[in-house]
């Protein structure tokens, strides 16, 4: 296994990630995530992590930043990549990102997607809010 993550988007690289986005059902057009928006997260501290193999995106995680805490969004892996560590290396670099700048990081997770789960849990995340509803307003 031999990847690099890298911290800059542009345009081609956008694009080649909404596909894995959309592959792996991370991403959703009502969710509205553009290029634009991903930007505008970068300018209030927030990162964008996509992870190469031979110069092709393969994996991705989006950070954001409240100012509170960090918060972890579509964090995926081509399923022809998954199993083999690359999700691993993907929470590592996020969470060495958090530790950095000493902040939390929070996530959502849908509670049917066991293989999530179990690499967030390993990872240290907790199921800490279990009596929480997730509301949104689009």
């Amino acid at each position: 296994m031999s990847a690099t993550i890298i911290y800059t988007i542009d345009e081609n690289t956008f694009v080649q990630v909404a596909r894995i986005w959309q592959i792996t059902g991370v991403g959703r057009p009502e969710r509205g995530d553009t290029l634009e928006l991903v930007r505008r997260t970068l300018r209030f501290g927030g990162r964008f992590l996509t992870m190469l193999e031979d110069d092709k995106p393969i994996g991705t995680a989006w950070i954001t930043n409240d100012g509170r805490r960090l918060y972890l969004h579509h964090m995926a892996v081509l399923p022809e990549k998954q199993g083999q560590g690359y999700g691993r290396l993907l929470i590592e670099e996020a969470i060495g990102i958090a530790d950095t700048m000493g902040m939390q990081m929070k996530l959502e997770v849908h509670e049917e997607n066991a293989v999530a789960r179990h690499i967030y849990r390993k990872a240290g995340f907790k199921d800490d809010l279990a009596a929480y509803r997730v509301m949104i307003r689009r």
